[in-house]
């Protein structure tokens, strides 16, 4: 007789290219493993709207990412699900599930990718100030980047942090402030220059890249800058091309996977806190002035992010760049990792998520707005992406 498989929930919010990663690193594991039953949830507002909440009932073991409006519920789940095992994997959780006895933490080691990013400007040379953005508030994670890219600076050399002042309190509702851009340009204006900035994720950058285009400031020189998560919505969208670290969440998804099945094995890792280093550095025009080669690859993800969804396929990019399909797919995999027809994908389906989220087309038009002609293969290509249906994932 088979053992009963195990009912775990994953709530990973996938909004983004980095919640999407983490949820694709959970179903690697689920694929080797498979004896769980799996419940997915996607959404930032299951808390809020209790599915979460219904989610747990009968659950053995819980992957949360999810850090929107939290507080009530962490406090049910450590009085209520004594015997639930959990991973968390954001770093807002930490603290808030520190009492549960069967919890263990899987985090991005944030301190090692701002190491990264120093010794990344350290290898372009001398700069007259450094800068380090954190947005308008200052999370867990982006206070450990800070540090980490401060203890690998040269020495002697100014860092200027914005905001400046007292941090405001991390918040992970809909009420979080925008980044201020009128400060954030005198601040900007104010660095000695050429000053080297790295912002704490690809969002925070894009601000960097608009003010300085206001301000006047070119980039990559006086102002070089560089993000954190590397995502494709971003940084094909920045002027110039934003160049941004890559972060394990893939591995953090495994791994988060694997922790949990311990737990469920009652075979506890004896560190409550394990971290996940390993960042790899896309280069782009922010930071550099761009070689050909990746100026090729830049101008075909351009044209993929604008008119993926209008059916294009790898002959129609390879047509606008005007070179030869093998020297495009060898530059496409040493600059991005990726195929051509692999990134006109992750742009399809990164479409697909968000009109699921945002409208109520029916599934057949959001398919056919997003390029997949044949229903069938789109709702295969997102069960194996994301673990679950378009049904399943727009209720959530």
């Amino acid at each position: 007789m088979r053992p009963a498989k195990a009912n775990v929930v994953v709530a990973i919010p996938t909004n983004g290219s980095d919640g999407r990663e983490h949820m694709s690193g959970v179903f690697d594991y689920v694929k080797e493993h498979p004896h769980w039953m799996v419940q997915t949830i996607h959404m930032r507002t299951a808390i809020t709207n209790g599915m979460l909440d219904d989610a747990l009932k009968g659950a053995d073991g819980l992957i949360l990412d999810i850090a929107y409006d939290i507080e009530r519920l962490a406090k049910t789940i450590i009085d209520k699900h004594p015997n639930l095992k959990i991973v968390v994997t954001n770093d807002y959780l930490v603290p808030l599930f520190a009492r549960h006895p069967h919890c263990r933490s899987l985090l991005i080691d944030s301190v090692a990718v701002g190491k990264d990013a120093a010794h990344y400007f350290n290898s372009l040379g001398r700069f007259a100030s450094y800068g380090f953005v954190h947005g308008a508030i200052r999370f867990p994670w982006s206070s450990e980047r800070e540090e980490g890219f401060r203890s690998a600076m040269p020495r002697n050399t100014p860092l200027l942090v914005f905001p400046e002042g007292n941090p405001g309190k991390a918040q992970t509702g809909p009420d979080a402030p925008a980044i201020p851009l009128d400060k954030l340009a005198r601040w900007l204006d104010a660095l000695p220059k050429p000053t080297a900035v790295f912002c704490a994720n690809d969002l925070f950058a894009t601000k960097v890249l608009i003010v300085c285009e206001r301000l006047g400031l070119k980039v990559p020189s006086p102002v070089t800058v560089i993000g954190c998560d590397n995502d494709p919505l971003v940084f094909s969208n920045t002027n110039p091309p934003l160049t941004s670290l890559q972060l394990p969440f893939r591995e953090l998804g495994y791994k988060a996977a694997a922790t949990l099945d311990r737990l469920l094995r009652n075979r506890s890792p004896s560190r409550r806190t394990i971290r996940v280093a390993g960042t790899h550095l896309f280069e782009r025009g922010s930071s550099v002035h761009i070689p050909p080669a990746t100026a090729l690859v830049e101008k075909a993800r351009a044209y993929i992010a604008k008119h993926a969804c209008d059916g294009i396929r790898p002959n129609d990019v390879i047509a606008h760049v005007g070179v030869s399909r093998s020297l495009l797919n060898l530059r496409f995999r040493q600059v991005c990792g990726k195929s051509i027809n692999e990134d006109i994908l992750d742009v399809r389906l990164a479409e697909v998520c968000r009109q699921l989220e945002k409208t109520n087309h029916t599934i057949l038009q959001i398919g056919r707005d997003c390029g997949f002609n044949d229903p069938d293969h789109l709702k295969r290509l997102f069960k194996k992406r994301f673990g679950t249906s378009m049904r399943q994932y727009r209720r959530q």
